[in-house]
């Protein structure tokens, strides 16, 4: 493996195990060297560090590397980059599982998610799903059975540990939702993808990269890591700049140039759609896919043009579409409510760019049964602070009565949060409701015969983040 004598990496001191090699990484709040003679004391066989240590000062902070010295050497190897170095151990480690994998990666702001579980399940009814493995923000799947995510890339360790569990169990491939965090933080460095989609990019993460071509670049990381089809969404400024920068690259999408283009699209509300796929190499394939949106038309358009690129049967691909499954808290939609006379939708949607989708599909929904749009939404703290108002401004526009609360606070002021994204709101039809729990209940005991109420921003997600440090689960 290229590790002799380590049989486990990670970065969190209190997982150490004799042998293991633990990576001081500098976290947001924390600098991993602190944890450092702890992890020594556990029986860390290696200790990864950044910078010199231990120094004087080290030793006069902590009493107990004088006596680890006491023992003999410490084995400390020193890296340019910490996080880069837990990627390759963790692969190595691990026995290099993505060797043994074709590895889909996912990349994007909008529909990774929803993409992620379209392949996975088209490559399921194509090979079997045994032979299928996914990791998404969702759930983790190994030989069909799903674990729930905590994040939407992992850490390092854990995304080649699930890979290994993948090859262990006999699967031939992996669907990886692959985040821009997982990217820029090396948590999917020593991964090898066969194949890579690109959905889109609109304004998201901004605290963290900065500005668009910084999240741009980051994003793109993934088509250089990438050593089969590489396909991007021509609909999208970024997908078309990346087609360029990659001449090997395909594109699908509505417009004309696609080389996976998107035709006769036609909606059948809460049944899903039909449209034809006019494809490279295979002709026109006329796809019926259970969900709804031109949005999820590109997300199919994309997953298949991956899983005819990589050699599927065309015939296989066509019969797995019909026969997709909802994706967890993407447009899910809650069969209850129906007997009730109203419809009921929870959604992910946590931007102003999300909300506009899908509020638009459900605006379209909802105007054909001829009922009310009722949206009940919130922003995260300690993010963009910038997409509140604008978040306030599309719900007002689209949806027919707004309830905004809370999403994700972190250590803000859910009230400060509310008010600013009602700075873009029509007061006329938005209120305030900080409670989720409330806010949820408000909008069912509010809906009338043939309304759509629809839940955004947390998706299948069942906790929030609250600002005395609390997961609060619901």
């Amino acid at each position: 493996s290229g590790t002799p004598g380590i049989t486990a990496v990670t970065h969190d001191s209190p997982a150490v195990t004799p042998g293991a090699a633990f990576v001081a990484v500098s976290g947001f709040k924390n600098d991993g060297l602190r944890f450092a003679p702890g992890a020594l004391d556990a029986g860390a066989g290696l200790v990864v560090v950044e910078r010199e240590w231990p120094t004087a000062a080290d030793r006069e902070a902590d009493p107990r590397i004088a006596e680890l010295e006491a023992a003999g050497p410490l084995p400390v190897v020193r890296v340019r980059d910490a996080r880069a170095a837990l990627g390759h151990l963790a692969a190595a480690v691990n026995g290099n599982p993505s060797r043994s994998l074709r590895v889909h990666g996912i990349t994007g702001t909008n529909g990774k998610t929803t993409t992620s579980y379209v392949l996975y399940n088209l490559l399921a009814g194509v090979l079997g799903t045994d032979k299928v493995g996914l990791s998404t923000t969702v759930e983790v799947i190994v030989d069909g059975v799903g674990r729930p995510a905590m994040r939407t890339t992992p850490e390092a360790p854990l995304v080649k540990e699930n890979l290994r569990r993948m090859v262990e169990a006999g699967a031939s491939d992996a669907v990886l939702e692959t985040s821009s965090h997982g990217l820029e933080l090396h948590r999917v460095t020593g991964v090898e993808y066969a194949s890579a989609i690109f959905t889109n990019l609109t304004r998201d993460h901004l605290d963290i990269h900065g500005d668009m071509e910084t999240y741009f670049q980051v994003k793109r990381q993934l088509f250089e890591r990438t050593s089969g089809p590489r396909l991007a969404n021509v609909d999208d400024t970024y997908g078309r700049r990346l087609a360029r920068e990659f001449p090997g690259a395909l594109t699908f999408g509505f417009d004309e140039a696609a080389d996976y283009r998107i035709v006769e699209p036609t909606d059948l509300p809460l049944e899903g759609m039909q449209f034809t796929l006019d494809t490279p190499r295979h002709g026109e394939l006329r796809l019926e896919p259970p969900l709804v949106g031109d949005y999820n038309a590109l997300n199919v358009a994309g997953a298949v043009a991956v899983a005819l690129e990589s050699g599927h049967d065309p015939l296989a691909v066509v019969e797995a579409v019909k026969h997709l499954g909802q994706v967890p808290g993407r447009f899910q939609r809650i069969p209850e409510a129906a007997e009730h006379g109203f419809m009921a939708v929870v959604d992910y949607a946590h931007t102003e760019v999300g909300l506009e989708v899908v509020l638009t599909v459900a605006r379209k929904i909802a105007d054909m049964a001829g009922g009310r749009l009722i949206c009940v939404y919130g922003a995260a703290g300690e993010r963009d602070a910038a997409k509140r108002p604008l978040m306030g401004e599309v719900v007002s526009r689209i949806a027919d009565v707004g309830i905004i609360t809370t999403d994700d606070p972190y250590g803000e002021d859910p009230a400060t949060i509310a008010e600013e994204v009602m700075a873009g709101a029509d007061a006329g039809d938005t209120h305030i409701t900080l409670d989720r729990r409330e806010a949820l209940l408000e909008a069912v005991a509010m809906a009338r015969e043939n309304d759509l109420v629809i839940a955004c921003g947390k998706g299948d997600e069942a906790f929030q983040h609250l600002p005395s440090g609390d997961v609060d689960h619901h």
